[in-house]
């Protein structure tokens, strides 16, 4: 069963990495260590969502609905606070088209986690 479900992301997060590493050198204006930091953070974020999606209780809409509303708060404290190190601690900025980037994996990441919750096992 875990599997299943963690298929999906670990793909995700295999191709993403290895899209990084492969267009590093002829795409030079997007931060590919920072991808791939915030691509591992979520991969992390996704095992503990899976953790907290197998204890909730399928029967209960509102327990499944809470549950997902609770990732999605701890998945945008973390990177809130994550962001706020990396701007206190680095000097170079990260620029706009690596954070739209980042966005868009943390996108993918949450249609798949949203996924997980609403299937029934």
């Amino acid at each position: 069963m875990f599997i299943k479900k963690m298929t999906p992301i670990l793909a995700l997060f295999a191709f993403v990495n290895c899209f990084c590493f492969l267009v590093m050198e002829q795409m030079p204006n997007f931060n590919y260590y920072f991808i791939i930091v915030v691509n591992t953070m979520l991969i992390l974020m996704a095992f503990l969502s899976y953790i907290r999606i197998l204890k909730m209780d399928m029967n209960n809409p509102n327990a499944m609905i809470r549950s997902v509303m609770m990732g999605t708060l701890m998945k945008l404290g973390v990177f809130a606070i994550a962001a706020l190190i990396y701007a206190k601690t680095q000097q170079t900025k990260v620029g706009i088209p690596t954070l739209l980037v980042c966005m868009g994996i943390y996108l993918l990441y949450s249609w798949l986690e949203i996924r997980w919750a609403t299937k029934k096992n």
